[in-house]
């Protein structure tokens, strides 16, 4: 705070009009064009593939033992377990929140995002099996009758 008396005259280019640019940086999200659900009688999985060739993997295996584990699979077959910490499907963008060790396994960045281009009936079927799968992580989901949350 300036003490009285002593004055800080404004620079010539503070009076003038400031304009603020902004740089917008595109993420290439990876996109998926197809979804398979498979339900066994020891799991849940959904297989997220893009061009015939799988992106992802996430999957529940019911385990009587050890209770229910669910689990993130990457395109090279590395299996994370307890992975997401909470996930979003807004849209048809998918967003898994990971772990840092996940992450780091899977080579995924911890804000993990997939853009699902799927018909509209496929989209119901993967939304349906991830509330199923990951029902432990706290999820915000679009839906046709609103967004719900956990």
């Amino acid at each position: 705070m300036p003490r009285e008396g002593v004055s800080f005259p404004l620079a010539e280019s503070a009076r003038q009009p400031v304009r603020h640019v902004a740089t917008v940086v595109a993420v290439d999200m990876p996109r998926v064009d197809r979804a398979d659900v498979r339900e066994t009688d020891d799991g849940s999985t959904v297989i997220l593939s893009a061009g015939g060739l799988h992106v992802m993997m996430i999957r529940l295996r019911y385990d009587s033992r050890w209770g229910d584990v669910d689990e993130v699979i990457n395109s090279a077959g590395e299996v994370a377990t307890g992975a997401v910490r909470a996930w979003t499907l807004i849209g048809q963008v998918l967003s898994l929140e990971l772990d840092r060790q996940a992450a780091a396994k899977l080579g995924f960045p911890r804000d993990h995002r997939v853009r699902l281009d799927l018909p509209a009936e496929a989209l119901s079927l993967v939304r349906a099996s991830l509330l199923e799968i990951l029902y432990t992580a706290c999820f915000v989901v679009d839906t046709p009758e609103g967004r719900i949350t956990s």
